[in-house]
Order: structure tokens, then sequence, then C-alpha cells
């Protein structure tokens, strides 16, 4: 999915109010730090992948080895 700025906005928004009503830095900048970690693993990865091969057979039946493939691989950041 693409990324969501205004959940991210909203998230740190909540970090401030929640950090500032327990009175605690440290519970702000762990909420911010929540909000930004969350927000960054959302994003899609798209990445095209090429491969050649080439090479020789050495055993029984030797011969010339060529290959190719190509692909778009998507995933997740974790």
């Amino acid at each position: 999915m693409p990324l969501e700025i205004e959940t991210l906005k909203t998230n740190i928004k909540a970090a401030f109010k929640l950090g500032s009503a327990a009175g605690s830095e440290e519970k702000v900048a762990e909420l911010i730090a929540t909000a930004i970690h969350t927000y960054v693993i959302a994003a899609d990865v798209t990445t095209p992948v090429t491969t050649v091969v080439t090479g020789t057979f050495a055993g029984t039946g030797s011969g010339p080895i060529a290959g190719s493939g190509s692909a778009i691989c998507k995933g997740r950041l974790s």
C-alpha cells in the first residue's frame, strides 16, 4: 500500500496529546517512534530483477548452458 501521510500526522498528534497528558517526554518519544516505524513498514517495495546465466556443462552430454529471466518482485518492509 502507498504510504499514508495523514495517518502518520494523526499518530504523531496523538503521541503529543497522550505523552503530554502523561507528563512524560519518554512516552512522547516512544509513541512518535512507533508512529514512524508503523508508517515506514507500511511501504510497498517493488524491485525489477533480471538474471542471465551462461556456462558449460561438463558432465555426460556436455555442452553450453544459457538462460535468462526477469521479474518484478513486490514485498513489504519488515
